[in-house]
């Protein structure tokens, strides 16, 4: 799946957007972004987190899009297969319930996503547009998602680094 997901970058690569593609160890599902939150905050995202039964499950990844819209990419995403949709939103939506109050508020909804690419400026959007229509119900696989994991990012020129702060395994 990961290979798949790289080889569509490739090709999001050759429309000359002005995107900053997410590298092939980088892909990943995003529940809940915190934003800056303090140590103390991280021992009760930890107890919250170990306090839920959640399920591993065999996610299958599926079609390009955008977010906000292809007139305007700020983020371009692959999905997870209509069928597989609902386990994996209450999950996610299980997390999310069970972090509120800490780190910043999104009232936009749970949209499980991996990101693929992220939109500079609007140079060349149009062509960037026309791939990600054209692989809108592409499989890309399946994988299984056996972990959460809370990660920490420092943000430097060259991209994100990320760091794993805790995982937690799911049965």
């Amino acid at each position: 799946m990961r290979d798949n997901l790289v080889r569509v970058e490739e090709e999001l690569r050759q429309t000359r957007a002005d995107i900053k593609l997410v590298e092939r160890d980088n892909l990943h599902f995003t529940v809940k972004f915190l934003g800056e939150i303090p140590e103390s905050a991280v021992e009760e995202v930890d107890r919250r987190i170990r306090g839920l039964a959640l399920r591993r499950m065999e996610v299958g990844v599926r079609g390009l899009g955008a977010f906000p819209d292809l007139r305007r990419p700020r983020v371009v995403w692959a999905g997870v297969a209509p069928q597989d949709i609902p386990s994996v939103t209450n999950g996610g939506q299980q997390v999310i319930d069970a972090l509120e109050g800490i780190g910043e508020s999104d009232d936009r909804g749970f949209h499980p996503h991996i990101t693929v690419a992220r939109v500079r400026s609007p140079r060349n959007l149009e062509s960037l547009a026309s791939v990600v229509r054209e692989c809108s119900a592409k499989e890309f696989g399946r994988s299984t998602i056996s972990a959460l994991k809370l990660k920490s990012s420092d943000l430097t020129p060259s991209g994100p680094i990320y760091r794993d702060v805790k995982e937690y395994s799911l049965q």
